[in-house]
């Protein structure tokens, strides 16, 4: 099979950032300093339409392959993109008829932000959107469960309305976010069946896990990954601490493995971040059709210069979010530790919580970003590896620094001492320190905020997660047309 490969030469000066946006992810390329023949400092991420590199220190050499293409068009920019396009390559659409599906949650969550967020995203930019949605508000009572648990591999009357909704728009893809427990795994096989791409964006770890969340008994745990038969989530319960409703669910992640495995060419997944396509990959999916892309959020602007002396927490009040780890904390620190949200976990947090720590519940929208702009620090001390917290984006937008658990996405989403700072989990001593540090040190706090407004602006923008988006979903449209 026919290589081409363009070899091009920058001299990058020190410390200088420069980067490579591949446009087709079939291209990879490697970085190469010419002066000592060893690869260069060289940190990759993936998302899907491009494949980012970034290096820094000395000259930098590019060397682009393509199986079967010619490779054109390269220019080098400071701190900014670089497309190389393939003379094959399909140009991305100008619009698209896209059929959004998801399965809402009974408790409003990131999932169900996320795909709100995109809807409009898209619509804004001049696409055709329809959304196919259904709620877990309708399983109230002992029959609901029931009829739900016995349909949970595939809904008869859930294929039927979707069957409708795709032959009235006639979508060119149709991009799932969540599809448990009553959309089924149905939806998708009618979708792929009649040939239309069909992408699922992985907002947790349900097809590998019971639970979701790799977490038993409030530590990691990943004795099924790579398991198909998921003997140790059955033995635990994992999922809701029962062991039959855990093999309903576990059912559900075999199912789609069929799906994705029969059709390699019109199944897409969609990970937030190299880490979760790892374990996916880890798990026995194939990495050929899984892609990266990150969420985005609004730019909020930035956030006031003079802060409070105050930790913010925002998110669900639940065991795996190490709430109650910050409130131990709030112990030994001298500054208001405020808590936003709700959960299961509230009222012993609260019973046990110090004078310093103040539970503000659910608050709107606007007034959480408020109390962001204004905080000296978000704080995620999660115990679980997060899917993409969004609320480490409106930090990023704010520019509001963030220390965060070391562990899972969070490691690799937040630049240890140049966007936040990441500490071992549940590691007292270094997260009082750390925390202490931002308080008292307002220069650093101001320089690790302006970086991670930086990676916000580079990374994390609508416009960055609206140009992924036509991306990979014209590159999941080649790809049914070609069966590859």
């Amino acid at each position: 099979m026919k290589r081409s490969i363009i070899q091009h030469t920058h001299p990058a000066r020190t410390n200088s950032k420069y980067r490579l946006h591949l446009i087709d992810p079939s291209f990879r390329c490697s970085m190469i300093d010419p002066l000592t023949k060893r690869p260069a400092a060289v940190r990759r991420t993936n998302y899907g339409k491009p494949n980012n590199w970034q290096w820094v220190d000395g000259y930098a050499t590019d060397i682009a392959e393509k199986q079967g293409g010619v490779c054109h068009n390269i220019r080098w920019q400071h701190r900014s993109t670089i497309r190389v396009k393939s003379a094959q390559a399909r140009p991305i659409r100008m619009t698209m008829r896209i059929l959004l599906a998801h399965n809402r949650y009974q408790q409003r969550g990131g999932e169900d932000v996320v795909f709100e967020q995109e809807a409009n995203l898209l619509s804004a930019a001049g696409h055709e959107v329809a959304k196919f949605i259904v709620s877990n508000d309708q399983i109230d009572g002992f029959f609901a469960k029931v009829e739900t648990t016995l349909n949970i591999l595939d809904s008869r009357r859930m294929v039927e309305a979707l069957s409708e909704r795709i032959s009235s728009l006639s979508p060119e893809v149709v991009h799932f976010h969540n599809f448990f427990p009553r959309m089924t795994p149905g939806a998708v096989r009618h979708v792929v069946e009649r040939r239309i791409p069909a992408l699922q964006t992985l907002h947790n770890f349900r097809h590998i896990c019971a639970n979701g969340m790799f977490l038993r008994h409030d530590a990691i745990c990943q004795l099924c990954l790579n398991r198909p038969a998921r003997l140790p989530a059955m033995t635990h319960g994992c999922y809701h601490h029962s062991r039959l409703a855990t093999f309903a669910v576990t059912r559900v992640g075999r199912r789609f493995r069929q799906l994705y495995d029969a059709y390699p060419s019109r199944l897409t997944l969609i990970a937030l971040t190299e880490f979760a396509r790892d374990q996916m990959t880890a798990d026995g999916y194939s990495a050929k059709q899984i892609v990266v892309k990150p969420n985005s959020v609004p730019d909020h602007g930035v956030g006031s210069p003079v802060r409070d002396r105050r930790v913010l927490f925002v998110g669900r009040l639940s065991a795996e979010k190490g709430v109650d780890f910050l409130i131990e904390l709030a112990r030994s620190v001298d500054a208001t530790f405020e808590i936003i949200g709700d959960g299961p976990e509230r009222e012993r947090l609260q019973a046990r919580a110090p004078a310093n720590v103040v539970f503000r519940g659910r608050l709107a929208h606007e007034e959480v970003i408020e109390r962001i702009k204004s905080a000296a620090v978000v704080a995620v001390p999660s115990r679980w590896f997060e899917g993409f917290p969004m609320i480490v984006l409106e930090a990023f937008s704010i520019g509001t620094p963030v220390i965060a658990s070391r562990i899972g996405s969070l490691g690799e989403v937040i630049e240890d001492g140049i966007s936040g700072l990441t500490r071992d989990v549940g590691h007292h001593e270094s997260w009082k320190n750390a925390i202490q540090l931002l308080l008292e040190d307002r220069h650093l706090a101001t320089t690790l905020g302006q970086g991670a407004r930086l990676a916000f602006e580079e990374e994390y923008t609508d416009q960055h997660n609206l140009e992924r988006l036509m991306g990979i979903y014209s590159h999941a449209i080649d790809r049914a047309a070609s069966g590859t």
